[in-house]
């Protein structure tokens, strides 16, 4: 009976993350000075009485489309996202943010009720992932 000797392996290596099917991005909301914006306070549901329709969170979501995403509750402006493979660039995808909400021949953005600036966000890819 022939065999075949296998040559090639999985590539799956301990301390890398590996996104056959998607990718994993990093994005820091900041307004134009490089200093975060609390995205706690720009949660579409601030507390029990209150609606912020249409703030922070909620234009990137719906310009960017991630398959999932997650905010820490925290200070830092952090947003963890995970995209299709139609976005397998972080300087594409901070443009795309960066033009939410600016106006023609502005270099600043106004976002949501509250008219954020998120002109100054970044974007890097994910190294690892924590789920809990």
């Amino acid at each position: 009976m022939a065999t075949v000797t296998r040559v090639n392996g999985s590539s799956t290596r301990v301390g890398i993350l590996f996104t056959p099917n998607c990718n994993a991005y990093i994005i820091t909301v900041k307004i134009a000075d490089a200093t975060a914006v609390d995205l706690q306070t720009q949660d579409s549901y601030v507390d029990a009485n209150t609606s912020l329709i249409g703030g922070v969170i909620e234009a990137i979501v719906g310009e960017i489309n991630p398959l999932a995403w997650f905010v820490p509750a925290a200070s830092s402006g952090i947003m963890h996202v995970i995209m299709d493979k139609s976005i397998n660039d972080a300087t594409e995808l901070r443009t795309r943010i960066r033009n939410i909400g600016k106006p023609t021949g502005s270099s600043v953005t106004a976002v949501g009720p509250n008219a954020i600036d998120i002109s100054g966000t970044t974007v890097v890819a994910a190294s690892s992932i924590t789920v809990a």
